[in-house]
């Protein structure tokens, strides 16, 4: 019996303590304000987008194109095209075009510049502009061989994926 009632105030005593910390946070929490000062539009503001792409000469020599998989979406057909750096080519009867900027196989943003930070195959990415059949420019970035999802070409009929580099011999 003694025991019981023990335990019956030590649960009352824990309930108390409880509401009163629950009562506790609660007024602080109105304590802070929540209105932001006139002065301020509550824009924040956005971090520098690396705007240069330096390729690393070893980099540079080492290799000389990429393998871009295009896949149908109407037919699920996979081709592949071997596509050198700093030159456009037609990937076959798709009607697009596309220009390979740059290789780098350990891709990486230093500051405001795009380089590799190695020459192993640790992030592989291709710069690349995919262009349609009147000239216009429908991608103009980065397609990462590892992170496929990231940046995707989007396309009604075409998904290009990076699949492959192709080392100077």
């Amino acid at each position: 019996m003694f025991f019981r009632k023990k335990m019956t105030h030590m649960t009352v005593i824990f309930l108390v303590l409880v509401l009163a910390l629950a009562w506790g946070c609660q007024k602080k929490a109105e304590e802070i304000p929540l209105d932001m000062p006139e002065e301020t539009s509550g824009e924040v503001p956005m971090p520098a987008v690396p705007s240069k792409i330096m390729v690393p000469e070893e980099i540079a020599a080492k290799w000389k194109a990429v393998v871009l998989e295009v896949t149908d979406k109407d037919t699920n057909e996979r081709s592949d095209y071997t596509m050198n750096i700093g030159e456009t080519a037609p990937l076959g009867s798709t009607g697009l075009k596309v220009f390979v900027e740059a290789f780098l196989p350990s891709f990486q943003m230093a500051g405001e510049v795009f380089t590799s930070s190695s020459p192993d195959l640790n992030n592989p990415a291709a710069k690349t502009k995919i262009t349609d059949e009147a000239g216009i420019e429908l991608f103009n970035r980065w397609l990462f061989s590892l992170y496929p999802a990231t940046h995707p070409f989007e396309h009604p009929r075409y998904a290009i994926t990076l699949k492959d580099y192709v080392a100077n011999e």
